[in-house]
């Protein structure tokens, strides 16, 4: 048994091949380029065909693709806020008509089902009926089992945590990831540090060595490390 992997982000594909043990047996890494609704679908099956082409004597049983956004159960369609076009896309169906092969199994997940499945299976989790998985990255998302069962909810929104309401009033800033992601994801690290560093006066230290448009989450990090974090103590 083969599985093909699909983890699709928001600039780029990442998939690969594995056996029943879990082992890797080969990877792809291809970019997005800009590529927005069917052009990404058309991709997936680019990856997956080159996958398949690299490991002819393989037996594919089935595909798994994870995306950043929401799995829809009951449509088989997605929404992902980092995929223009991806507003109801019918992925599942995509993906199953292009590879043309009615008895390959093909799943589609939301990114935080597919880190909580993955612990549960070969990490820390192993073993666990009840965890959570919380994932810091670009967005903000929990995958979340409960006796044995991964929890969907209505519309399948559950551990969507990006979009947790931390204070009011709502603006329009949340709008696109959500109250909690704007300040605590990545991006949203990254956007409070440069909106921070506009009202510093006479700021010398390390977030001041790029243009400030140019300050990422991982600077913000490296100037914590040389406790010199950013702020509005000098505005």
């Amino acid at each position: 048994m083969a599985i093909i992997a699909i983890d699709l982000g928001g600039t780029k594909i990442a998939a690969a091949l594995f056996d029943k043990e879990g082992e890797m047996h080969c990877r792809q890494n291809v970019l997005l380029d800009g590529a927005t609704g069917t052009d990404v679908g058309r991709k997936i099956v680019e990856v997956i065909r080159t996958i398949m082409g690299q490991n002819p004597g393989v037996e594919i049983d089935a595909i798994g693709i994870c995306i950043p956004g929401i799995a829809y159960s009951r449509t088989g369609t997605v929404w992902a806020p980092n995929i223009p076009g991806w507003d109801n896309f019918p992925l599942k169906q995509y993906i199953v008509e292009a590879l043309g092969d009615p008895a390959l199994r093909v799943e589609v997940e939301s990114d935080r089902t597919c880190y909580i499945l993955g612990e549960i299976w070969k990490g820390a989790a192993r073993g666990c009926d009840n965890a959570i998985y919380l994932a810091v990255g670009t967005g903000i998302g929990a995958g979340i089992v409960i006796d044995g069962h991964v929890l969907h909810g209505a519309n399948d929104i559950v551990g969507a945590t990006g979009w947790m309401a931390l204070q009011h009033p709502y603006t329009e800033e949340y709008i696109p990831t959500g109250c909690f992601e704007y300040y605590a994801s990545g991006d949203g690290i990254a956007t409070q540090a440069r909106r921070a560093l506009r009202c510093v006066r006479n700021y010398t230290g390390a977030l001041a060595q790029k243009p400030i448009d140019e300050v990422t989450s991982y600077d913000v990090f490296a100037a914590y490390d040389a406790w010199d974090p950013p702020g509005c103590q000098g505005a």
